[in-house]
């Protein structure tokens, strides 16, 4: 009796714990959280970012706009790709995270 008992309460917080970690996942924000880490990972991959802040140590003061320009004119194509999606999602997080969902909104008007 003892072990169906036990093996009762395993298998329904089984459930509670993957009930929990879909409501955590489908906050506002975190899957476009998940996406700014895959692009910065990406990123790293393709760019060494110790590289490029050491360069940037190196160049003049005035000149660190033309080193950026350089720096973006002189990359792949992946590269532009994955840093416009980082910074996409970076600039748009805040508006992500002001917006309710849509399953909440609709829970109020009830």
């Amino acid at each position: 009796m003892s072990k169906n008992i036990s093996k009762l309460h395993k298998k329904i917080m089984r459930r509670v714990y993957y009930a929990y970690a879909l409501r955590m996942v489908t906050l506002p924000g975190v899957p476009q959280g998940f996406l700014m880490l895959a692009s910065l990972i990406g990123l790293s991959y393709f760019v060494s970012i110790g590289n490029v802040l050491q360069n940037l140590m190196q160049a003049p003061v005035g000149h660190v706009g033309v080193f950026a320009y350089n720096a973006v004119t002189n990359t792949e194509a992946w590269t532009l790709l994955i840093l416009g999606v980082l910074i996409f999602s970076a600039l748009s997080f805040r508006w992500r995270i002001k917006t309710p969902k849509v399953s909440l909104l609709s829970e109020a008007k009830v």
